[in-house]
Protein backbone atom coordinates (compact mmCIF):
# COMPACT_ATOMS: atom_id res chain seq x y z
CA UNK A 1 0.00 0.00 0.00
CA UNK A 2 1.39 3.24 -0.73
CA UNK A 3 2.17 5.68 2.08
CA UNK A 4 1.11 9.67 1.45
CA UNK A 5 4.12 10.68 0.45
CA UNK A 6 4.70 7.83 -2.16
CA UNK A 7 0.86 8.56 -3.52
CA UNK A 8 1.58 12.72 -3.88
CA UNK A 9 5.19 12.06 -5.24
CA UNK A 10 3.49 9.76 -8.03
CA UNK A 11 0.44 12.26 -8.82
CA UNK A 12 3.05 14.76 -8.82
CA UNK A 13 4.99 13.01 -11.44
CA UNK A 14 2.41 11.86 -13.55
CA UNK A 15 0.44 15.09 -13.47
CA UNK A 16 3.12 16.76 -14.16
CA UNK A 17 6.04 15.62 -16.37
CA UNK A 18 5.45 16.19 -19.58
CA UNK A 19 6.39 13.98 -22.56
CA UNK A 20 9.37 13.96 -24.74
CA UNK A 21 6.88 15.72 -27.62
CA UNK A 22 6.70 18.96 -25.48
CA UNK A 23 9.82 18.83 -25.01
CA UNK A 24 10.53 19.03 -28.72
CA UNK A 25 8.08 21.04 -29.70
CA UNK A 26 9.09 24.06 -27.48
CA UNK A 27 12.75 23.91 -28.77
CA UNK A 28 11.56 24.05 -32.29
CA UNK A 29 8.94 27.19 -31.99
CA UNK A 30 11.22 30.45 -31.85
CA UNK A 31 15.12 30.00 -32.19
CA UNK A 32 17.36 31.48 -29.02
CA UNK A 33 18.10 34.85 -30.48
CA UNK A 34 15.02 35.54 -32.29
CA UNK A 35 13.05 38.86 -31.49
CA UNK A 36 9.66 37.93 -29.32
CA UNK A 37 6.47 37.98 -31.61
CA UNK A 38 4.32 41.30 -29.96
CA UNK A 39 1.48 40.68 -27.40
CA UNK A 40 -1.07 42.28 -25.20
CA UNK A 41 -0.68 41.75 -21.46
CA UNK A 42 -2.46 43.21 -18.42
CA UNK A 43 -0.26 44.69 -16.11
CA UNK A 44 -0.65 43.47 -12.51
CA UNK A 45 -0.23 47.01 -10.77
CA UNK A 46 -2.76 48.79 -12.67
CA UNK A 47 -4.85 46.69 -14.35
CA UNK A 48 -3.51 48.63 -18.18
CA UNK A 49 -3.19 46.90 -21.23
CA UNK A 50 0.40 46.58 -22.34
CA UNK A 51 2.41 45.83 -25.17
CA UNK A 52 5.53 44.62 -25.53
CA UNK A 53 6.58 47.05 -27.87
CA UNK A 54 6.04 49.83 -25.61
CA UNK A 55 8.70 48.20 -23.14
CA UNK A 56 11.17 47.69 -26.14
CA UNK A 57 10.98 51.72 -26.76
CA UNK A 58 13.52 51.71 -23.74
CA UNK A 59 15.94 48.90 -25.65
CA UNK A 60 16.66 45.69 -24.34
CA UNK A 61 14.08 43.59 -22.56
CA UNK A 62 14.20 40.64 -20.34
CA UNK A 63 10.75 38.95 -19.78
CA UNK A 64 10.73 35.79 -16.85
CA UNK A 65 7.91 33.81 -16.83
CA UNK A 66 7.82 32.26 -13.65
CA UNK A 67 5.58 29.05 -12.01
CA UNK A 68 3.86 28.48 -9.07
CA UNK A 69 2.82 25.52 -8.09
Amino acid sequence: MATPETAVALYNYEAFMGGESDFMAFRSKLPIGSPAPDFTAVALDSGEKVQLRDYWKDGDLVIEFGSLT
